[in-house]
């Protein structure tokens, strides 16, 4: 009993809450980017926004003497309701590795380490790509068709090896092209995903996601991510309209972010037009500026060529960003509490790297029109910490579980004060 007592102390302290926020902080940029605000969501998990769409009154000039007009405009008011979707986690350890652990201060030192390392490469890894995708988690998309068992995907792909997952049909999010199919290798530098099994009958924009948890009887058991967020259109029907809004509707343009695309004619050129055109926007429609860009590092290594043909050579010698060819990496910064910092920036405002952001997209984000929403407990913890219940459950095999459980939501208050490019040119 001793020894399962010392475990258990050891697996509060490695998942200790502190221990989590670190540990998200250090593996998502975009976490780190918004989650400044974190909003704990009461009243059976619910957030409510509630939006002024009409000002009343009327306000008009008059001949003197003349007539009064009467009120016409009422003021009208609209509610986005927000449920929070909840996640769980289970790790498994068996009895020799906790016996072993309690016997000396450096086996549970490495028994910690490795618990941390499994915290990183799979829930927050996951959680990653709930804050990046579309609202159904997407850990990678297909830029084409490929019926192989190596798949090749248009990002860095936020899959990790061992993970089960689906290749869901985009056409109607229900379709399993592969189903239930294990992830045996990442090759990060040619995108390429190798799965146990085939997918059949793919197409661009088919996607991987989480095994089961994506179909049109049960919906999206996602987060709502910034690309579904950030967007003049309403996402698919299997995540549903945000927050019940439909953008769709006329009136409901105050629920629209702002888009600049090519209108489907294929990619184009990173400028400096293009930029503020963005900024402008934001301006114009959401009343804020900008504070934070974000993109992959493709992208940036455009916007790097953009700034070296502004390169002014003077007394013989050449100035660039940083003094020499290349970047200053050492101002590049992933983590601990990175926020994906980098040399960059646009009329002032911070550029940021998110390796696994999507292709050919760049965001631009007012940082306090978001909120991360969440339960009792901020980010992912065991139930022993949430619940009066024992930390280790016991299975029918000689191991114990340890359960986590959190709920959670990415929240916006001001869809336009953030902007999307589309359809810019990696290349």
């Amino acid at each position: 009993m001793a020894a399962t007592t010392d475990v258990t102390e050891m697996f509060k302290y490695t998942y200790a809450k502190q221990q989590l926020s670190y540990i998200a902080s250090e593996e998502i940029v975009l976490w780190n980017i918004i989650s400044k605000r974190k909003a704990p969501v009461g009243g059976r998990g619910q957030w409510i926004l509630p939006f002024q769409t009409r000002n009343t009154g009327v306000f008009r000039g008059h001949a003197e003497g003349g007539a009064l007009t009467t009120t016409r405009a009422q003021p009208s008011t609209i509610e986005a309701t927000f449920a929070l979707q909840e996640f769980h986690g289970i790790y498994d350890v068996s009895w020799k590795a906790m016996q072993d652990a309690s016997k000396d201060e450096y086996a549970m030192e490495r028994m910690g380490e490795f618990l941390d390392q499994s915290m990183r490469r799979r829930v927050f890894r996951l959680l990653n790509a709930e804050l990046l995708g579309f609202g159904k988690g997407e850990l990678g998309i297909l830029p084409a068709t490929d019926d192989e068992a190596t798949v090749t995907v248009r990002a860095l792909p936020l899959v990790d090896e061992g993970m089960v997952v689906d290749v869901m049909d985009v056409s109607d999010d229900n379709t399993k092209l592969g189903n239930s199919l294990t992830v045996t290798a990442i090759d990060v530098k040619n995108r390429t995903v190798t799965l146990s099994g085939a997918p059949s009958g793919t197409a661009a924009g088919d996607y991987l996601t989480s095994e089961d948890s994506v179909s049109s009887s049960g919906g999206s058991l996602h987060m709502l991510g910034v690309l579904a967020w950030i967007d003049d259109a309403n996402p698919d029907s299997v995540v549903g309209n945000i927050g019940g809004v439909n953008r769709s509707t006329a009136g409901r343009e105050f629920f629209e972010a702002n888009v600049l695309d090519n209108s489907g004619n294929g990619n184009r050129p990173l400028t400096e037009d293009l930029m503020l055109q963005g900024l402008d926007l934001v301006r114009e429609r959401g009343g804020r500026k900008l504070t934070d860009i974000i993109s992959n590092l493709a992208i940036m290594r455009r916007y790097h060529e953009m700034l070296r043909a502004e390169t002014i050579a003077s007394l013989g010698s050449v100035t660039s960003v940083s003094g020499g060819l290349g970047r200053p990496d050492n101002d590049m910064q992933q983590g601990p509490k990175g926020e994906g910092n980098t040399p960059y920036d646009f009329s002032g405002i911070d550029w940021h790297a998110e390796s696994f952001f999507d292709a050919n997209r760049i965001v631009g984000v007012n940082r306090e029109t978001w909120a991360i929403g969440h339960g009792d407990n901020e980010v992912p913890e065991p139930i022993g910490d949430i619940f009066d219940v024992p930390m280790l459950k016991r299975t029918s095999n000689a191991t114990f579980e340890v359960d986590h459980y959190w709920q959670g939501e990415l929240l916006c208050d001001n869809p336009p004060a953030n902007v999307k490019w589309e359809e810019i040119s990696e290349s």
